[in-house]
């Protein structure tokens, strides 16, 4: 009986080591699931317009005299999607990166009635989760700027060289360089608050000689790699992290020219915050862009388009 006893025992002890084991089996695939999910475009928010906001958005006039940029980081899926909207309303369509360039470079290039170029930087994996659905719904198209080192480091947060290559090949979207692994601050002084962006600033032993070997490299680096994992991917834009290659702040009053000179040598347009976000045929680099925060209001993006109306 004692035996017998021992037997049951043991097989009730098996049991319950597969019954746990299957629970186990089961959360890792509720996290897979789930991780998936979160690499998953959500479907288009069904978005309906109010008379007054079909009044307010009223489609405008034809205007190839400028073409804006607006620049996106972080979204909310039904606050972007409202928004592509409303421009979809007021008759604004999106233009490639590649017809842009030809159109600043005064080159012959069919234009929609209202042209717009649509940008989103830095590479996170929601700025693709987030918008694509609404994109392809209206067929806008997009640009993406990456951090590369970040891609490469395979933060969860950010998008994979799988993913980035569907998307350039998606022809909806055109992946373009922000930095290899200089969006981060670095050290100039002694004091804790002497930080400033990688790209803009001189290191605290740093001479410009030392500066350009590293900021150049970092960039080639950053060309190499999206050159090695982007299928189809052709340099074309620079957008520097925080919008400064110098212009903006720096601890050397070279390194403005000197960046942009380098960066011209890859990239036929620089992107900053700090200049019109409209771009006419002619305009000089570094170029403007409307930057769009989640502050930004639908009122106040129709008033920030008003120039190109």
């Amino acid at each position: 009986m004692e035996h017998a006893g021992g037997v049951r025992s043991g097989l009730l002890g098996t049991l319950a080591m597969c019954i746990a084991g299957l629970a186990a089996c089961g959360h890792a695939g509720d996290r897979a699931t789930d991780t998936q999910a979160a690499r998953t475009p959500v479907p288009a928010p069904r978005v309906t317009l109010s008379a007054d906001d079909r009044e307010l958005w009223v489609r405008g006039p034809p205007n190839h005299s400028a073409v804006p940029a607006l620049v996106y980081r972080s979204v909310a899926p039904e606050d972007f999607a409202r928004q592509m909207v409303l421009l979809d309303h007021a008759g604004y369509e999106t233009i490639t990166l590649e017809t842009f360039v030809r159109f600043v470079k005064r080159e012959d290039v069919s234009l929609p009635p209202r042209p717009l170029l649509l940008t989103f930087d830095g590479g996170r994996r929601d700025s693709w989760t987030r918008t694509d659905a609404i994109l392809r719904e209206l067929s806008f198209n997009a640009v993406l700027f990456i951090d590369v080192g970040r891609v490469e480091q395979g933060d969860p947060d950010y998008l994979t060289w799988e993913e980035l290559s569907r998307l350039q090949t998606s022809n909806r979207w055109n992946v373009q360089l922000q930095s290899g692994t200089g969006h981060r601050q670095i050290q100039y002084g002694p004091s804790p608050d002497d930080v400033g962006p990688f790209y803009a600033y001189r290191g605290s032993e740093e001479v410009l000689g030392g500066w350009r070997e590293r900021v150049f490299s970092d960039i080639t680096y950053g060309e190499e790699q999206l050159a090695g994992h982007v299928q189809g991917y052709r340099p074309l834009a620079f957008a520097p992290p925080y919008g400064n290659y110098g212009q903006a702040g720096t601890n050397d009053r070279h390194i403005p020219r000197q960046l942009l000179d380098r960066l011209l040598v890859s990239f036929q347009v620089v992107f900053t915050q700090d200049r019109s976000g409209f771009a006419s045929p002619g305009s000089a680099n570094p170029l403007g862009r409307i930057e769009i925060t989640r502050d930004v209001t639908e009122a106040e993006l129709h008033t920030l388009l008003t120039p190109a109306a």
